[in-house]
């Protein structure tokens, strides 16, 4: 399928959300933070980053904006997690930096396989 960097600063989270996306037959990468995000994205290629917003130093916004400006990482489809109550805000600002989409936590399985499904569906000429 799919090679997946799940970022969140909640470990148990980003557990649950490998075990899922690996049960579904994809291939995941972890990472606790931005920074570590940056770097794994560079080093391990995934074909997207699904990422959670709210985190410690560098949050998702930030990330997603970084990553859009980095030559090597413009062109990866992110998926942002909010656990805000306030989609529209998220909605917004996501677009902004370039986010492809965003869900809400708890992150419904079968909402992220269709959210998986569009986003990595190849394009055609």
């Amino acid at each position: 399928m799919a090679k997946i960097l799940v970022v969140d600063d909640e470990l148990l989270l980003r557990v649950m959300l490998k075990d899922a996306l690996e049960g579904a037959g994809h291939a995941v990468v972890l990472a606790e933070n931005g920074r570590v995000a940056m770097d794994r994205a560079k080093a391990d290629r995934p074909d997207l980053i699904l990422m959670d917003i709210m985190m410690p130093d560098l949050d998702g916004y930030d990330t997603c904006k970084l990553m859009k400006t980095d030559p090597a990482l413009t062109g990866l489809p992110v998926i942002l997690i909010s656990a805000t109550a306030e989609p529209r805000g998220v909605v917004g600002r996501a677009k902004q930096v370039g986010a492809v989409a965003v869900l809400s936590k708890p992150v419904p399985m079968d909402k992220l396989q269709q959210v998986l499904a569009q986003t990595l569906k190849p394009s055609r000429p």
